[in-house]
């Protein structure tokens, strides 16, 4: 960790995510990402958006020609830790391609020029990435060797009704984040196919496999929270159980997706890849609903 980062981790840490300097007044979180090669956490400031309930950070790495080391930790281990002002919690990191990260980085240069520079200083297309909040996950109780203060605020326990509704609200943003990267996904897929907007397949994979990858750490967290959900609710017990058979099965197309994309060559034709995406589509759309429909409004009201 460079002397610059680590002065700025302390001041962010020290004074509840306010610092002074080039970054007085941006919105800046610090993220922690699993080192690639040594498995060890790595630290570093970014300048954060919001768009549909994520966060958006941008690996310019100030318009050097390479991308910052965590955007490498990230694509081998897309679970990061967050945080932002005194709020500490997990999420899931998805890169973000094409039209999507086009408007993105164009509306990031638009609100801090600055960006705008770092893209014009390099021919590095500046990645941009997508977190999304796992807050549910934080319903549990925090493990014993770690305080509660570490937690994210307020969500120490399942059983505080204080909080119920605002985790059903971090739902439904986990929700639309992961609608409009389907969306993304699926628009890229289609132009694949149109011949429109031709791109490597390897720049496919990457796409498809990072969505899939956040679908499928958005349902293990679920998973693991449902039974206690069921134990300390027990009228939800029936919609946790049609939630979980849903799984399930988002979970077969979400692996058979995953295999179809991994196979994909040059050249080769992924309609099979775009069938079970509007599959996906439309099973997913049905389970959160559902889910927003039953599950959102018993916790809101708890």
């Amino acid at each position: 960790m460079s002397d610059f980062n680590r002065t700025i981790i302390e001041e962010f840490r020290a004074n509840d995510g306010q610092v002074g300097g080039m970054f007085e007044g941006a919105p800046l979180l610090l993220l922690t990402t699993t080192g690639a090669r040594t498995g060890r956490p790595h630290t570093t400031p970014a300048v954060y958006a919001e768009d549909a309930g994520r966060l958006i950070i941008f690996a310019s790495n100030a318009g050097q020609p390479t991308a910052p080391a965590w955007l490498h930790n990230l694509r081998s281990n897309p679970t990061v830790t967050i945080e932002r002002g005194t709020d500490r919690f997990e999420a899931v990191a998805t890169e973000l391609t094409g039209p999507e990260r086009d408007r993105l980085y164009a509306e990031q240069a638009q609100r801090d020029p600055a960006f705008a520079a770092y893209q014009a200083g390099t021919d590095r297309r500046i990645q941009v990435v997508a977190l999304v909040p796992a807050r549910l996950d934080a319903l549990v109780d925090p493990p014993a060797d770690q305080p509660a203060a570490a937690m994210p605020a307020g969500l120490e326990s399942a059983v505080a009704p204080e909080r119920l509704g605002a985790a059903a609200a971090q739902l439904r943003q986990i929700h639309a984040g992961l609608r409009a990267e389907l969306d993304a996904v699926r628009a890229a897929v289609d132009d694949y196919l149109a011949g429109t907007a031709p791109r490597p397949a390897a720049d496919l994979l990457r796409h498809c496999l990072s969505f899939c990858s956040a679908l499928h750490a958005h349902h293990n967290r679920e998973d693991g929270v449902f039974p206690r959900l069921a134990d300390d609710f027990p009228e939800l017990k029936s919609a946790l159980d049609r939630l979980s058979r849903e799984h399930e099965v988002i979970a077969e197309l979400n692996t058979k997706i995953t295999k179809l994309v991994t196979e994909l060559g040059e050249g080769d034709d992924p309609s099979a890849i775009s069938q079970e995406l509007a599959r996906l589509t439309t099973e997913l759309e049905t389970h959160f609903t559902y889910e927003e429909a039953h599950l959102g409004p018993a916790l809101d009201a708890a």
